[in-house]
């Protein structure tokens, strides 16, 4: 699987790649300039686990415990550092913009390294916006740039076997690890198959390998750690497969899967023409045209997206988030369609600018719709509350998946306390449970509101929901709970004792 250089596209300048690539940043950022709660919706329990760290170092006695070698770590440095530098208000979109400055810097970067087109770069960029990104799975999302690094390290010249290069190799290794314990196997398998496609000797392969070793002797102590403490918690472990047709359905919603309406399906149809003008147009000489090391990652991860299991461990999307990841390798391996009125590269940048600010009306309409009475709410819990929080409408009309479901995680975030379900349960984080904690009301009521019981009441000090009229009028009636604030979808209750 040599790498193609000889007739690759040409690369343009650096000036005018830096210049796009600092623009295609400012776009994408705007929606999340736009909302001060975006619909992410892990964010608020990653930014929890902040203050939650915090208590620990305060309290080394207390209930929490910092995890400090296990994996899923490396993001919480940068939350750290949010946290220590800027009101706690703005964290959640510093995060995000984080991650989108990362992943832009990752794709072009990895684009002008391989001297490929700025165009096939930036449409690769869309799909910065995918379902792992809505669902605020940000130790995964930092993970992929660190994957780039990794690329870059193991498509070197195979007989290569300096000291240097091992430590670079044991380097990145760490950062996978610290990114997301499935960076890190992700690394480990594709460093075996770069290495048998190229044609290694085994000897050169084992030596390379022998970089993941320091972390994965850790990871060997830490798995089954985690492994018993979320079955004991609860959580389901098993792996759970889907049919193979409801997975290739469901590739729209990997790619994307956050604004509901056209835009999204446009894109995802827009970046399935690219691919397929590419490869006609140019069927004479792709074997020539196509960077085969981008290729063969591109087919690394569709085979990961085919055969990993739907959920496991708890962690659902477990094959659909290697999706995006997946056709961003494609896009760069293929040289962009032969268009010359518009260019490629007019016609890419169009698409790219049109694209993140529909997305940002969607942003924009989703913070003043969908979290009226949230705010207010937020502000009228007094610090270290006790608060459990039911999201009884679980679906938006202008955003996909469920972006409510942690929101009630900010009352954590802003005022400290503790909450119906903490990020601290699932013992993969920075901080958790010293022992496991006794849940006395009625279990995942994060998920499922609408099975809370009026004896849940009396373990919280106040209720935060997210409900139509109707659930409202339900909630106010109950003799153990007196509404504090009295309008909008997201209300406020005091539990009476």
């Amino acid at each position: 699987m040599p790498g193609n250089t000889k007739e690759a596209a040409p690369k343009p300048e650096r000036k005018e790649r830096l210049l796009v690539a600092a623009g295609l940043f400012v776009l994408a950022i705007v929606p999340i300039l736009l909302a001060p709660f975006p619909p992410a919706t892990d964010l608020p329990q990653h930014i929890a686990q902040i203050r939650l760290f915090k208590e620990a170092l305060a309290d080394p006695g207390g209930p929490y415990v910092i995890q400090w070698l296990a994996p899923n770590n490396l993001i919480y440095v940068f939350l750290l550092a949010f946290w220590t530098v800027l009101p706690v208000g703005l964290v959640a979109r510093a995060s995000l913009i984080l991650i989108v400055l990362l992943w832009v810097a990752a794709i072009h970067g990895l684009g002008a390294g391989r001297s490929r087109t700025l165009a096939t770069a930036t449409v690769a960029s869309l799909l910065i916006f995918n379902q792992s990104f809505y669902w605020g799975f940000l130790n995964f999302l930092i993970g992929f740039p660190a994957f780039i690094l990794w690329f870059a390290l193991t498509t070197r010249d195979p007989k290569r076997t300096s000291w240097t290069l091992w430590a670079a190799l044991a380097g990145t290794s760490a950062l996978l690890y610290g990114s997301h314990a499935l960076w890190f196997a992700a690394g480990g398998a594709w460093l075996v198959v770069i290495g048998l496609a190229k044609k290694v000797p085994l000897r050169a392969i084992l030596w390379r390998l022998s970089a993941l070793v320091p972390c994965g002797l850790i990871a060997l102590l830490w798995y089954p750690h985690l492994s018993a403490s979320r079955a004991m918690a609860g959580f389901d472990t098993a792996p759970h497969w889907s049919p193979l047709f409801d997975r290739l359905a469901s590739f729209l919603d990997a790619a994307f899967g956050g604004v509901r309406g056209p835009v999204e399906t446009i894109a995802f149809v827009f970046i399935l023409l690219w691919a397929g003008l590419s490869i006609w147009q140019n069927r004479a000489r792709l074997r020539d045209l196509v960077d085969r090391e981008l290729l063969g990652a591109a087919f690394f991860f569709l085979a990961v997206v085919i055969v990993s299991p739907d959920k496991f461990m708890n962690a659902i999307f477990f094959s659909s988030r290697w999706f995006p990841v997946a056709m961003i390798f494609l896009l760069l391996a293929l040289p962009p369609p032969a268009l010359h009125r518009p260019s490629h590269k007019t016609i890419a940048l169009a698409f790219a600018a049109t694209f993140f600010l529909v997305t940002a009306r969607g942003w924009y309409l989703y913070d003043r719709v969908d979290l009226g009475g949230f705010r207010e709410s937020l502000e009228r819990i007094p610090d270290s509350s006790r608060v459990l929080g039911l999201d009884l409408v679980k679906e938006s009309e202008l955003i996909k998946g469920r972006p409510f479901l942690q929101l009630f995680a900010y009352a954590q975030v802003f005022k400290g306390g503790e909450l119906n379900f903490s990020f601290a349960e699932h013992y993969s984080g920075l901080v958790a449970y010293r022992t496991s904690r006794t849940v006395l009301w009625t279990p995942g009521l994060e998920w499922y509101g609408e099975k809370v019981k009026r004896a849940d009441f009396a373990f919280f000090d106040f209720v935060l929901a997210n409900g139509e009229d109707k659930d409202h009028k339900i909630l106010s009636a109950f003799a153990e709970l007196s509404p504090v604030t009295p309008a909008g979808r997201w209300r406020l209750y005091r539990v009476r004792r």
